[in-house]
C-alpha cells in the first residue's frame, strides 16, 4: 500500500476491512502521514483495534449510510473482495482518486462507467514493493514502534485450531497464528 496507492501527506484514505492485511493499510497510511484515515470493518474489536493503530474514524461496514458517512477521500484499500464493498470503495474517491483493491474475489463487480470518471481503479498484488527492500524497511519501523504488526498476531497450539478458527471468524484474534508441539 506504501507504494502502489502513492499515500501521501494529508491525504484522506477509506480501509474496507480490518483484518491483517486492512490494519496493515491503516498503519501504513499513519506512517505516511495520511491525515484522515478511516477504517471500516464490521466487527467492534477491529475497529478499536484500527483506532489505536492509528485510523482517525472507525465505522461499522454494515451501516446503510456509510459512503455519506465515510465522505470523499483521496484512496481507497478494499480487502473484502465484496462487490458491494468494492462499489462503495469507488464511490467514496474524489474525481482523481485512487482505490486499491487485494481481496480474493467474492463474484463480478458491475459499475456504471460514470462511476470511474476521473478515478483509478487497480488491483494490487505484494503493494507492488520488492521484498528484499520492503520487509527490512518493515522490520525498521517496527523496532521504531512505527508499526506494530505484532499486535495483530495471537498464537495458538496446534490443537487449539478450533479455538484459532473461532476467534478470527468472530473478530476476536486478527491473525491467528498455529504453533507445533515442540
Amino acid at each position: 500500500m506504501f507504494i502502489a496507492l502513492n499515500v501521501r501527506p494529508a491525504d484522506g484514505i477509506a480501509v474496507f476491512g480490518a483484518g491483517a492485511v486492512g490494519l496493515a493499510a491503516v498503519m501504513a497510511a499513519k506512517v505516511a502521514g495520511a491525515g484522515e484515515i478511516v477504517a471500516v470493518d464490521l466487527h467492534a474489536s477491529r475497529r478499536e483495534l484500527a483506532l489505536e493503530l492509528g485510523a482517525t474514524r472507525a465505522l461499522d461496514g454494515a451501516d446503510p449510510g456509510l459512503a455519506a458517512a465515510i465522505g470523499e477521500v483521496d484512496h481507497s484499500f478494499d480487502t473484502t473482495g465484496v462487490p458491494e464493498v468494492i462499489r462503495t470503495a469507488i464511490a467514496v474517491l474524489r474525481p482523481g482518486g485512487s482505490c486499491g483493491l487485494v481481496g480474493a474475489g467474492g463474484g463480478e463487480v458491475t459499475l456504471r462507467p460514470t462511476a470511474l470518471a476521473g478515478r483509478t481503479v487497480r488491483f494490487i498484488l505484494e503493494g507492488d514493493a520488492v521484498p528484499q527492500q520492503f520487509i527490512p524497511m518493515l522490520i525498521g519501523l517496527w523496532r521504531q514502534g512505527r508499526f506494530p504488526f505484532d499486535r495483530l498476531i495471537r498464537t495458538y497450539p496446534l490443537g487449539g485450531i478450533n479455538d484459532a478458527e473461532r476467534d478470527s471468524a468472530s473478530g476476536a484474534t486478527v491473525k491467528p497464528v498455529l504453533l507445533p508441539a515442540s
